[in-house]
């Protein structure tokens, strides 16, 4: 199983308000259409080995994005879901990373991406 599968199955499960559902890698279009609560998709972004004074190693820390999709005309209090979404992660050992902030995709839609560092 992928880290990005664990992270999705860890949001889903965790039945934070507003979420409608989390995918790995990216959102079914379909969903962005008919979906009134937000979606997230997981990714993985880097893995790093972690060494420590050799050329062996027994840790990868990897980094991952979390994209956050508000549906038009969105009752989700954007704020809310995104300290839930993050606080239910850190519960899980990822450390929270910079993010720029939120902004419109092609249709108009409020869309964040979330970064979160983790040794898995």
């Amino acid at each position: 199983m992928t880290v990005a599968k664990r992270v999705v199955d860890t949001l889903n499960s965790a039945g934070i308000d507003g979420l409608g559902k989390a995918y790995s890698y990216y959102i079914p279009a379909s969903s962005l259409n008919t979906e009134t609560k937000a979606l997230i998709a997981v990714s993985e972004v880097t893995q790093l080995p972690v060494e420590y004074g050799s050329n062996t190693y027994s840790q990868i820390e990897k980094n991952i994005q979390v994209k956050i999709c508000y549906p038009n005309n969105s009752q989700v209090d954007a704020e809310d879901l995104e300290k839930s979404v993050a606080s239910i992660l850190m519960q899980k050992k990822w450390r929270r990373q910079p993010d720029n902030g939120h902004y419109l995709d092609e249709q108009g839609r409020l869309e964040t991406d979330l970064y979160f560092k983790g040794e898995n």
